[in-house]
């Protein structure tokens, strides 16, 4: 049979669809930031926390998926085709129920959370309405979720590399009409925003829908008829996930949380960082999605039981990471004006921003060493110890970005600083325990 090809070629034949689809849904965010700048500073506050909080609901759901995609990887390593279409209907379960979870907890208890997050009242204005018109997607969010898990478990990458740009454009097309307005169309600001997002992701998840019925091989998966709920396979994805789940919890709430503690210098210093934010994630997709093919690229190998290949592949995933950085590293520095401008025309906030603009530059750097291999352990199994990492760098991280905006009044590219602790602690852990931690025992 077949071997998972781990030259730098295969790791790019792999991971440059999922780029493709990272850049392409991450973009959508940007987007929807750099069109709400024209409507005030609330607005983009608030359509920049509506979307981190959004997000941060669903990784709970993705953390599922996430453990599935590992152990769906763990069986197409070992050749065991026909395990993995329980697999994938388990997971169906769960996003079904789970979405008419979220949906209710979105449109009633959100609302009134928001109102003792933040302080300013034109934020939790618009913040309340991005989420409650997001929520009418959060079926199709998490059955997107669930598809790509299974794709990138199967190392089937390609399709996401059309699907996503082609979600993504609709998405840009209706945030287009539908922000400002056009033609037609009216102009529905921040809501605007959230509900070309809804239709998108309902587009998508038909599209993902067709071709798993028109074209991939369901007898080999054994798909070709509806399993029923199976505890025990539900409780061995719950075994891997749940701290995935939490680990997700704790990533992006610490993400979350730095931004209430941001809005504590006021919506000028929030309006900002979440401008960088869309900056940010243009550096960060790339890698993420290099760390999402080591995840996948690990567990299969450890299907294989190729344990002495998985240090080499993180290894050559961290250099493709490196030149990834050094690319925007460059753009950046060299055109800041260019990169700025297209989220803001004021040359104030420019002049305000341009000093954390720089510093990120230099923290992606570590993100990118800690985060591949902080991705890889997930890839063995071991994702307790995941989220032991990660809940000791995010706890380090959120005493200081306390500290720093609420006592020692430091200017915001100092709060940013951050970054390097929160990446510092993840590398020393991750690296640690890659080298000496008992991983290649793992069993699922």
């Amino acid at each position: 049979m077949q071997k998972l090809n781990t030259s730098f070629s295969g790791i790019l034949k792999v991971t440059t669809p999922l780029v493709v689809a990272g850049v392409a849904m991450n973009l959508v965010g940007v987007i929807d930031l750099i069109l709400v700048t024209v409507l005030g500073e609330a607005q983009v506050g608030g359509t920049g926390n509506g979307q981190l909080l959004y997000g941060l609901l669903y990784v709970v759901g993705m953390g599922f998926t996430s453990g599935m995609q590992i152990i769906i990887g763990r069986r197409n390593g070992a050749h065991d085709y026909q395990k993995i279409g329980g697999l994938f209907f388990q997971g169906l379960y769960f996003v079904l129920a789970f979405s008419l979870f979220l949906f209710g907890f979105i449109q009633w208890v959100v609302p009134e959370l928001l109102t003792t997050l933040f302080d300013s009242e034109n934020v939790i204005q618009y913040s309340s309405i991005y989420m409650k018109t997001r929520g009418w997607g959060i079926l199709f969010t998490m059955l997107n979720l669930l598809f790509i898990g299974f794709f990138v478990g199967i190392t089937k990458t390609k399709i996401l590399g059309y699907f996503t740009p082609f979600i993504s454009a609709l998405n840009i097309g209706l945030d287009l009409a539908l922000i400002n307005g056009y033609g037609p169309f009216p102009a529905m600001g921040v809501e605007g925003a959230a509900l070309a997002s809804v239709i998108s992701e309902g587009a998508g998840s038909l599209l993902f829908i067709i071709y798993m019925v028109r074209f991939v091989d369901l007898p080999k998966y054994d798909l070709r008829k509806v399993m029923p709920f199976n505890w025990s396979q539900t409780k061995l994805v719950f075994e891997v996930s749940s701290p995935i789940m939490v680990q997700n919890i704790v990533s992006i709430g610490a993400w979350f949380t730095f931004f209430v503690f941001v809005e504590n210098l006021g919506e000028r210093a929030l309006a900002i960082s979440q401008m960088i934010r869309g900056i940010y994630i243009f550096i960060m997709v790339p890698v993420f999605s290099l760390a999402d093919a080591a995840n996948t690229y690990v567990s299969n190998l450890m299907g294989e039981k190729r344990f002495d290949s998985v240090i080499p592949v993180i290894n050559k995933t961290l250099i493709l990471g490196l030149l990834v950085n050094l690319f925007f590293f460059a753009l950046i520095n060299l055109f800041p004006e260019t990169v700025m401008g297209l989220f803001t025309p004021d040359e104030t906030v420019f002049r305000d921003a341009i000093s954390t603009v720089r510093l990120t530059t230099f923290s992606m750097f570590l993100f990118t060493l800690g985060f591949v291999p902080f991705r890889a352990i997930s890839g063995t199994g071991n994702t307790r110890t995941a989220l032991a990492i990660e809940s000791l760098s995010v706890i380090i991280y959120l005493i200081y970005t306390f500290f720093s905006t609420h006592y020692w009044n430091l200017p915001l590219h100092l709060v940013w600083a951050s970054e390097f602790i929160y990446f510092g602690f993840l590398i020393i852990l991750s690296v640690t325990y890659l080298k000496w931690g008992n991983w290649r025992s793992k069993e699922i």
